[in-house]
């Protein structure tokens, strides 16, 4: 007697991402974050369905916890200081589906509560397409072509859209955050497997509140004035209740250069009413 079988699995991929306009395979989300300050209290999410075909949205919220490398895992309970916003954000609909081109509006509602402690709360919105259960469907011409205990396998990635949903509740004398940049190292290709060198560093964070701001790696040679842009990470980000955050920046070295007398400069910085704020710098002798 033969055995046939026919599995199907789904694979979950959740992504993670703060730039403005986000799009991860048909389905484009701007913004790609959402922040009640003080006084908002209403937000709009834009959903556009980029592929060929009609495709169904679920919506909901999640829970996340950032580690001390930038990634992600889902919790149930808050970390130590951490403050959910999921029980404080309506939001409507709840599910969509979006026609080829077509776009669908996602309206949020903040309701805080009028004794809401001084902080920051973060929950994550998801948002992952229905499987097409005919796209799923098995072939049983081809199972029925398999060997004696042989088994079939049909896999199906389902990608899941996270981005972060925050209210902050207090003003800027409420609210504020020191960072600071320590540890610095440059990692060589001479002198490793790394194929191209790395800056590392440790940026820390202390207060009540996150900030979204960009980072730059540059050199200075000993025998020029010039600054020469090595990396660069935009929106950086080091959540509550994080307060530290390790990262490696891969260098473009320019082919004419070579990392040596002189100075790595790292300045994380944010652009406010048209003025570059300095929030921490350091650098690394070489």
């Amino acid at each position: 007697m033969k055995i046939y079988f026919a599995l199907l699995t789904s694979i979950f991929i959740t992504i993670f991402f703060s730039s403005q306009t986000f799009a991860l395979g048909d389905l484009t989300v701007t913004p790609t974050r959402v922040i009640f300050e003080d006084r908002d209290r209403a937000k709009v999410l834009n959903l556009v369905n980029r592929g060929e075909k009609t495709a169904t949205y679920r919506i909901e919220f999640i829970e996340m916890a950032m580690d001390q490398y930038g990634g992600f895992t889902e919790i149930e309970t808050p970390q130590e200081e951490q403050q959910f916003s999921s029980n404080m954000v309506r939001y409507s609909p709840r599910q969509v589906t979006i026609e080829p081109g077509e776009s669908q509006t996602i309206r949020l509602i903040a309701s805080k509560p009028s004794n809401l402690a001084v902080g920051e709360y973060r929950s994550h919105l998801l948002m992952y397409a229905v499987p097409d259960n005919s796209a799923n469907a098995v072939d049983i011409e081809s199972v029925q072509k398999l060997k004696d205990k042989e088994v079939a396998f049909q896999v199906s990635a389902i990608f899941r859209v996270a981005i972060p949903v925050i209210i902050r509740h207090g003003n800027e004398e409420t609210l504020q955050a020191e960072y600071n940049i320590t540890d610095v190292k440059l990692n060589s290709s001479e002198n490793s497997e790394i194929q191209e060198p790395q800056l590392e560093f440790l940026l820390t964070r202390t207060g009540n509140r996150s900030i979204y701001a960009d980072l730059d790696v540059t050199f200075k040679p000993d025998n020029s004035n010039e600054q020469y842009l090595l990396g660069k990470i935009k929106e950086y980000v080091v959540y509550v209740p994080n307060q530290s955050r390790v990262t490696k920046v891969p260098l473009e070295i320019p082919d004419n250069m070579r990392l040596e007398k002189g100075t790595i400069n790292i300045t994380f910085y944010r652009d406010k009413n048209g003025n570059k704020e300095i929030l921490s710098q350091s650098s690394l002798i070489l």
